[in-house]
């Protein structure tokens, strides 16, 4: 019965021990993942300056390669005609285009931006929240497996020779003196 009862100790002491380690790897990594989560949380980077600027010149260049295919051809028919005058309005719609294609290429990478930056802050929140479930659950789990392992305990130390002889004397006592009683002094 005495190894019951130290199996019960050698259970607390490694549901303890389980316990401080959890805790301990959570500070460590908690030290370095919580800083950056919450700086990604509060001040999401999004696209860099440099990824902005690429994807600007992509947008632009298409719409400047349109723009100046037009200028071509108006250019080209202006000195075939002698006209020079007559191609004014397609060059300024083709201005126009242009600008516009521009416009809606710089609204399109900030709205893109945007939206990177509420996913970095949603993958930092979930990210936060992740860790905290996690550190605390497995603390906690750990610590409510030492209540168990010293009610096993208790349990274990209530058996044994001494407790069961203990348990038999008081039962004769407790039964009004039967057989045996009389020899225990009742």
């Amino acid at each position: 019965m005495r190894s019951a009862v130290n199996q019960a100790s050698d259970a607390y002491k490694q549901a303890n021990s389980t316990a401080n380690t959890l805790g301990s790897e959570a500070q460590g990594i908690g030290a370095n993942l919580t800083p950056f989560l919450t700086q990604e949380l509060l001040h999401p980077q999004g696209y860099s300056q440099q990824d902005q600027s690429a994807m600007l010149a992509a947008g632009l260049g298409g719409a400047g390669g349109e723009s100046a295919g037009i200028g071509g051809a108006a250019q080209k028919q202006a000195a075939v005609t002698r006209n020079a005058g007559g191609f004014q309005a397609a060059l300024d719609d083709a201005a126009r285009q242009r600008m516009k294609a521009a416009a809606g290429s710089a609204e399109g990478i900030a709205a893109n931006n945007a939206n990177v930056k509420q996913e970095q802050q949603q993958n930092a929140a979930r990210g936060l929240q992740g860790l905290y479930g996690t550190d605390t659950s497995g603390m906690l789990d750990a610590m409510g497996q030492q209540h168990e392992d010293i009610n096993y305990e208790v349990e274990a130390g209530k058996s044994g020779w001494l407790q069961n002889a203990l348990a038999i004397i008081n039962t004769l006592k407790a039964g009004g003196g039967g057989g045996m009683a009389g020899g225990f002094g009742g």
